[in-house]
């Protein structure tokens, strides 16, 4: 049957997210950590005040659940705003990265990607899934 469940201090950091300060991307529900998924893995992200995620993109499309904080995602160069509570859909091969506009409080999302950007199988991981682009 494989792995069902994760706990907290199992999750493992280095994804691309953090070539920048002040943002931590937790692998959640990957290979990596230990499960047979093949179309999706989850994240956590976690971007400090007045820091933001890489501008980037992916052949694959991805989701955001806000969790905690405020802030906005960049698509395409267009600004959206977000706070705890809000869903937030990226299409494929989009460039993206998300700001933390909070003085004080992290900002924190879960991240849901499909698999399929890059060929992982039979190998895993991948050097990188992420084009980053600054």
């Amino acid at each position: 049957m494989g792995r069902v469940v994760i706990r907290k201090e199992e999750y493992r950091p280095g994804a691309p997210m953090e070539s920048r300060r002040g943002v931590r991307d937790w692998k959640i529900i990957y290979p990596e950590t230990g499960f047979e998924n093949r179309t999706l893995v989850l994240g956590l992200v976690e971007v400090d005040p007045g820091r933001h995620t890489p501008l980037h993109r992916h052949n694959c499309e991805e989701v955001y659940y806000i969790l905690e904080g405020e802030g906005e995602v960049e698509v395409e160069g267009e600004r959206y705003p977000v706070r705890a509570g809000d869903a937030v859909y990226i299409k494929e091969n989009l460039k993206h990265r998300i700001f933390n506009t909070h003085p004080e409080k992290t900002l924190r999302y879960i991240a849901v990607g499909g698999i399929m950007f890059v060929g992982l199988l039979p190998e895993w991981p991948t050097p990188s899934p992420y084009e980053i682009l600054e």
